[in-house]
């Protein structure tokens, strides 16, 4: 495995913020912040990387209803994406606006994957809630580091970004309710230089509703891919506002071990590197359905609320 070249930091919980999503009773943003006190090169060695086991996506309850009631559709809201000011893309079957990430829970190392999702400070992540807090009675997940097109390990061009601040909705740390399972995060800046004007960032979409084409990506720990490498592929997606979105056929090998968090695209072009992301990886049976949450108001709330926060930091 290639050396690393890491100058960042471990991160040390400093504590727990909540705050409205919205003037009326919704659900409730959590976070978790963090602080930088020493270099994480010490930390996410080679061995430990290569340790890190790949997170289950939860299997969906069949025929399970929303753990809430269907919001009624929002706005339909379109944020364009940007592609990479630095390196090009690297081929059809990797991209660097989607990588992985890491950290460290009470059963050890894990790895997810996640994408970048610009924001005012083009510093925010997005991937599942069960990536970075476990949940009714967990903790959160410490230790994070964001590895753009990771490839057998940190690509030496795009690097290793520190984790500082993870958000997500109450009824997820409460009762494990998956209709709010994702996640949004900043990174620190690294080398002087924010996330996304090295990797470029994708589009958001919220409140898509109907039946479109998406591609899904992430690193499932299985043949081909086994983990180490992007897997992609392209799908239809019937959407609806029971926060429910379904994907099968070849997606369906993105049901496994390690894709949680990647993101699904809508619109997404080759040419320009990025799509907007109407959902992540949440839940899945594998060879046969993956499963996201529906992106709608609430979505774009939480990742208003990490860009603003994540803004602070470039």
């Amino acid at each position: 495995m290639r050396s690393l070249h890491l100058l960042l930091g471990v991160l040390v919980a400093a504590g727990t913020l909540a705050a409205p999503a919205a003037a009326d009773s919704g659900p409730v943003i959590v976070g978790a912040e963090a602080t930088v006190t020493e270099s994480l090169q010490t930390f996410w060695t080679p061995e430990r990387i290569a340790r890190a086991r790949s997170r289950e996506l939860p299997a969906p309850a069949e025929g399970a209803a929303p753990a809430r009631p269907a919001e009624p559709a929002g706005r339909e809201l379109t944020v364009p994406g940007s592609a990479s000011a630095g390196g090009a893309q690297k081929g059809f079957l990797a991209n660097p606006v989607v990588g992985q990430i890491l950290g460290e829970d009470a059963q050890g190392l894990f790895a997810c994957s996640a994408s970048a999702v610009g924001g005012p400070g083009r510093n925010v992540i997005a991937t599942a809630a069960h990536c970075v807090h476990d949940g009714p009675g967990g903790t959160w997940a410490k230790n994070l580091v964001y590895m753009p097109y990771y490839n057998y390990g940190p690509d030496p061009y795009y690097g290793t970004w520190t984790v500082v601040g993870t958000y997500v909705y109450s009824p997820w740390i409460e009762s494990r309710d998956h209709t709010y399972d994702y996640a949004f995060a900043s990174v620190l800046p690294r080398d002087g230089r924010v996330l996304g004007d090295v990797t470029g960032w994708n589009g958001m979409s919220f409140n898509r509703t109907g039946v479109y084409t998406a591609a899904l990506w992430g690193y499932p720990a299985i043949p081909p891919s086994e983990g180490e490498w992007q897997y992609n592929c392209a799908t239809t997606v019937i959407a609806s506002v029971f926060k429910r979105l379904q994907a099968g056929g070849d997606c369906a090998t993105l049901a496994a071990p390690g894709s949680s968090g990647g993101p699904w695209m809508y619109d997404y072009q080759q040419s320009r590197g990025w799509g907007y992301v109407t959902s992540v990886s949440s839940q899945g049976a594998q060879g046969q359905c993956v499963v996201g949450p529906f992106f709608g108001d609430a979505a774009r709330q939480l990742w208003e609320h990490a860009g603003a926060r994540g803004a602070n930091l470039s």
